[in-house]
């Protein structure tokens, strides 16, 4: 086995258990680890995605509590009609512990807490790799809880919150 083998393994095993709760709270049932990519796989759809960083994201922010609202519901609806593919789940341990895949964007459970991590950092990728939404979500300089929602894509990026 090699170092860099050893170390993902390693990485993998101390994040697993808290990226499992994160899944599990944005699709609503437990995830288990066998439901993961591999992390040869989740790597290959990063690098494969990577086309979304030389687009510019039509983008909003909005106050996190927004996330409950008909309008935002409304808005995964449009995308869901935009790009009805299934999804990849992107946190910031997806690297070290493996994508999940998602049946579609308008399958995922969009009111979870503002500390599912702490990063603050939530995106989904449809699986054509054709579209991308990205959640920033932070507090502001007025103690607000925001989110900033980017979408992306052929398909998604036409889609105004």
């Amino acid at each position: 086995m090699s170092t860099s083998s050893s170390t993902e393994k390693i990485r993998q095993k101390l994040n697993l258990k808290i990226y499992l709760n994160e899944l599990t709270a944005l699709i609503g049932r437990p995830v288990y680890a066998n439901e993961l990519n591999s992390l040869e796989q989740t790597t290959a759809l990063r690098e494969t995605s990577q086309k979304f960083v030389a687009q510019e994201p039509q983008a909003c922010e909005i106050l996190f509590s927004e996330r409950s609202s008909d309008r935002f519901k409304g808005f995964i609806q449009r995308l869901h009609s935009a790009n009805p593919s299934s999804v990849y789940v992107w946190t910031p341990r997806t690297i070290v512990c493996g994508a999940l895949l998602a049946p579609s964007i308008a399958a995922i459970n969009f009111d979870f807490d503002f500390t599912i991590n702490e990063e603050g950092i939530l995106a989904f990728s449809t699986s054509d790799l054709e579209d991308r939404l990205l959640f920033d979500f932070s507090v502001s300089s007025t103690g607000d809880q925001i989110m900033r929602l980017e979408t992306l894509g052929q398909n998604w990026a036409r889609v105004v919150y």
